[in-house]
């Protein structure tokens, strides 16, 4: 259903989540103009974490169901708990309690399931939290957080669209680093301790499409020149890219 509200210039035409999804991804010059005149619309950023929610239990159990993508994922398990071993931070009998879990699916799926949710929704509402700060401090954006989880809601669609696209690689090629971006030129030799590795994965197409997309809204909002709040997007997000793979965190 449309809306019209009205500003300074006249009323403003608010679009549809479904039309305002589109634009995310063929027009966000377009779309971040009508948000920057609008008030905040809770489908922005309700719908797409919502749809986030529900493609982690998707991930989760297309992971569970393929044998070759739960397979290296307890192989990689199992050869962390033989470091940790090795190390003296974890015992034998711990180790072989916790394979046991690994190795049950129904856990496996419930516990990864509950993970993912929380740690996806950290970022969902943390990431627009440090943006709304830095785009304050930096663009001197004077509005509120919520229209900062507006923006980025939006974009996480660019997100859910890669979301499924690395869903439908992995399975294809058996590999839980079979993504689109850096860490398919590693694929077959993927290292999670290798910062290089995670550096590469984290390279992701997606990725840096939605980051481009979340400085175009940014200098909507702030009035600022397009390049200016991709500049700040993409500084904040190269931070959060050498920290997670530091982390182990580049194909995630």
């Amino acid at each position: 259903m449309e809306q019209n509200t009205q500003s300074q210039s006249g009323p403003v035409e608010i679009t549809s989540f479904g039309m305002r999804a589109v634009n995310a991804l063929t027009s966000p010059g377009e779309l971040y103009a009508e948000v920057s005149a609008a008030p905040v619309q809770l489908s922005s950023w309700l719908i797409p974490y919502l749809i986030m929610i529900a493609l982690v239990g998707l991930m989760m159990f297309s992971i569970t169901n393929n044998p070759a993508l739960f397979d290296q994922i307890t192989r990689q398990q199992a050869e962390q708990m033989r470091t940790k071993i090795a190390e003296g931070s974890m015992t034998q009998e711990d180790a072989d309690r916790a394979k046991g879990f690994i190795e049950n699916k129904a856990l496996f799926l419930a516990f990864g399931i509950v993970g993912g949710v929380l740690f996806m929704s950290v970022i969902m509402f943390g990431a627009p939290l440090v943006l709304w700060a830095a785009s304050k401090g930096v663009l001197k954006f004077g509005g509120g957080y919520r229209k900062i989880l507006e923006i980025y809601g939006l974009a996480t669609v660019i997100g859910i669209v890669g979301t499924l696209v690395s869903a439908i690689m992995m399975n294809m090629m058996d590999s839980m680093y079979a993504q689109p971006g850096g860490a398919l030129l590693v694929k077959d030799v993927y290292d999670e301790a290798n910062f290089g590795h995670n550096f590469l994965a984290a390279m992701n197409v997606f990725a840096i499409w939605q980051t481009a997309v979340t400085g175009i809204g940014l200098s909507a909002v702030s009035g600022k020149k397009t390049v200016q709040g991709m500049a700040l997007a993409f500084g904040l997000w190269l931070v959060y890219v050498v920290v997670a793979s530091f982390l182990g965190w580049g194909a995630r």
